[in-house]
C-alpha cells in the first residue's frame, strides 16, 4: 500500500473513532463523577482473578463478591490496573481478598468500582477529541496540499 493511501486510511480511521472515543471518556467521567458523589462505599472480598498477557499489553481482572445496602449478594468482575492486580494476587492465587466497592444504588451492576483497583478510562475523552483533531487536520491537509 502506498504511503499517502496509508495517512487517507489512518486519517479516516481517526475521523471515525475520535467522536466514540471522545464519548466513552465523557460517559465514564459522568459515572465516575455521580459514584463520588452518590456512591456507596461497601467490603468486598476477592473469589478468584484471570490475567491476559498480550503482545502489546495485559489485562487483568478481578472476580469480587460484595453485598450491596439492599442485601442481595452481588459478584461481579472488575477490569482492574496491574499494579492492583499485584497487591492482591499473583498469577496462581488470591494473596489479599479484602477489597473495597463502591457502587450506585440505582444501578448497582453497571455502575460498581473496586476503589482504588478498577481501570480508568476517562483519558479516552482527550484521546478522543486529539484523534479526530489530527485525522481532520491531515484530511484537510492532504486535500489542499495535493501533488
Amino acid at each position: 500500500m502506498e504511503a499517502s493511501t496509508k495517512i487517507k486510511l489512518i486519517a479516516v480511521i481517526a475521523i471515525i473513532a475520535g467522536p466514540f472515543m471522545t464519548y466513552n471518556g465523557h460517559k465514564d467521567k459522568e459515572r465516575l463523577a455521580a459514584l463520588e458523589k452518590d456512591g456507596i462505599t461497601v467490603d468486598g472480598v476477592i473469589e478468584g482473578g484471570e490475567w491476559k498477557k498480550g503482545r502489546r499489553s495485559s489485562s487483568y481482572k478481578l472476580d469480587v463478591s460484595y453485598t450491596p445496602q439492599n442485601g442481595t449478594p452481588v459478584q461481579q468482575t472488575f477490569q482492574v490496573t496491574s499494579n492492583f492486580f499485584s497487591a492482591h494476587a499473583s498469577d496462581t492465587a488470591v494473596t489479599d481478598p479484602a477489597v473495597k466497592v463502591r457502587y450506585l444504588p440505582s444501578d448497582i451492576q453497571d455502575s460498581a468500582i473496586v476503589v482504588g483497583g478498577s481501570t480508568d478510562m476517562t483519558a479516552m475523552f482527550g484521546v478522543g477529541i486529539g484523534a479526530f483533531a489530527i485525522g481532520l487536520c491531515t484530511s484537510i491537509g492532504m486535500f489542499f496540499f495535493k501533488k
